[in-house]
């Protein structure tokens, strides 16, 4: 059946619905639902209508076996006519059809699929990954060595991962200048062929399910690569990836005020469901500005089938609403860590990952067992001056006074300071790690060999375990950035430094 409809679409894909000929304007034209030629739906039951406009009389007919939907009428009249199309409930697996619409010796192929009702998260056929921050691509890049379904990567940090160590299964596109991000056009051009796959893998696979991984910053990529495009959002299973502190920020400053948080969610709520949901969307505010922003949908999104927030911990959305604490009920959210993730993955696939960042896992275990010494981690800051250098100094003098004798002491300086570069001769004991070295991936997948972490606020602190970090250059927790204050506001092990 495949095969004939591949035949089909040779001799009828054409503009106009026509078939090849050396005299087009004698024969038939056939258009289905307006030069549509697929129709994906979920799975509950259906009734709906296909539209057809042919320059002759007309007739549709599917296979024998095909007998989930039902088509009336079957035949029509030259001009316009419409056909009821009536689906049961689907209780079993995804299914689809091919049917075709005749008339006189021209046949235009139209699919139609009907999606299962269980599809979930780990479901998907095919798996797209589109990110365009560093820590989205880092929760991308351990999922997709967590199976071996076809997929596709693009990430917009070229530095953060060597595409040439990916697994076999991986289609890679990122900056083609690997020392610089990806430029506009790259970023553009990587939608567009995002979209191009997707409508070549739903014409393979009519009832393929997709996982989209995205910044969650970036989240309307699910409805205008897939939906707007036709495929039905039960297909289509979105996990909209944390960009860090933003994430955290931004639900407060949209729902954390209680005289204006119900009216933003509703506002929020009504854009998205303005949307076409069902059949594809023509509203025109999909076509938005460039990297396809859409901050404020993020949260309500998490409340629709097929939708997920995957973060470091949900208990760091804060509002004072009653009516945001009942939208949180209604969230999907899933929080994991990326260390907990990279602990999950197989042996072989963890190093993997080790050869995608471009880490020496090897190299730094080693140097953490050199010594029976527990191990303690600073983190450093930038510096806009000497003054803000010689804090730091003084900071570390502290930290060497009070752990130096029972902790090996390991500094890792900020990429753009350069006033450490002289602590290990200054601070006996004290090991000066890369400033350059990917910080997250070292401090996740040497987790078990950190026994103390601390120094100046840091993201960092959202993705390793709250009670290894035992000081906090700061004065108190109400002075850390949101939503450091909130995790650290009972963290009583904790020594704030000034």
């Amino acid at each position: 059946m495949k095969n004939l409809f591949r035949l089909f679409l040779c001799l009828a894909l054409l503009p106009g619905a026509m078939a090849c000929s050396d005299d087009d304007t004698q024969r038939p034209t056939v258009i289905v639902n307006g030069g549509e030629d697929f129709l994906s739906l979920d799975g509950l039951a259906r009734a709906g209508k296909l539209t057809v406009l042919a320059s002759a009389p007309w007739r549709v007919t599917a296979a024998a076996g095909d007998t989930w939907f039902t088509l009336s009428p079957t035949e029509g009249p030259a001009g316009y006519s419409e056909v009821e199309i009536s689906l049961d409930e689907n209780k079993g697996a995804a299914r689809s059809a091919r049917l075709a619409f005749s008339s006189g010796d021209v046949i235009v192929p139209f699919g139609l699929s009907q999606s299962a009702l269980t599809n979930g998260y780990d479901s998907p056929d095919y798996y797209f990954y589109v990110t365009f921050a560093t820590m989205p691509a880092l929760y991308a890049g351990l999922h997709v060595l967590s199976h071996n379904k076809p997929s596709y990567f693009f990430y917009s940090r070229s530095r953060t991962f060597d595409p040439d160590k990916f697994p076999s299964y991986v289609k890679v596109t990122t900056s083609a200048d690997r020392t610089a991000d990806a430029t506009a056009d790259e970023k553009q051009e990587a939608i567009r062929e995002m979209r191009r796959r997707i409508l070549e893998i739903n014409n393979a696979d009519p009832t393929a399910v997709f996982g989209l991984y995205v910044d969650d910053l970036r989240c309307r990529l699910g409805y205008d690569c897939f939906v707007e495009q036709g495929i039905d959002s039960a297909r289509v299973k979105v996990s909209l990836l944390s960009d860090g502190t933003a994430t955290y920020n931004n639900f407060y400053n949209y729902f954390g005020d209680a005289a204006t948080a119900e009216q933003n969610w509703n506002d929020y709520a009504a854009e998205v469901e303005a949307l076409d949901w069902n059949h594809g969307g023509r509203y025109p505010v999909t076509r938005a500005q460039f990297e396809l922003d859409s901050w404020t949908w993020v949260y309500y999104l998490a409340t629709r089938p097929g939708y997920r927030l995957v973060m470091q911990n949900s208990v760091l959305l804060e509002s004072s609403c009653p009516f945001i604490t009942e939208k949180l009920g209604e969230m999907t959210i899933e929080s994991i860590q990326p260390y907990e993730m990279l602990s999950a993955l197989p042996e072989t696939a963890r190093q993997q990952f080790y050869d995608m960042a471009g880490f020496d896992y090897d190299k730094f275990a080693a140097l953490f067992d050199a010594s029976p010494k527990k191990n303690l981690v600073i983190i450093g800051t930038s510096h806009a001056g000497s003054t803000s250098e010689q804090q730091q100094y003084d900071y570390v003098a502290r930290i060497m006074e009070q752990y130096g004798e029972g902790y090996d002491v390991f500094f890792k300086p900020h990429p753009a300071d350069t006033s450490s570069a002289g602590y290990e001769t200054d601070f006996a004991g004290l090991t000066l790690l890369p400033g350059q070295m990917p910080f997250e991936i070292f401090v996740w997948s040497l987790m078990e060999h950190v026994d103390m972490i601390g120094g100046y606020p840091s993201t960092v602190f959202l993705t390793v375990p709250v009670d290894k970090v035992r000081f906090i250059f700061a004065a108190n927790a109400e002075s850390l950035v949101r939503p450091l204050n909130i995790l650290f506001r009972d963290a009583a092990n904790v020594e704030w430094m000034q």
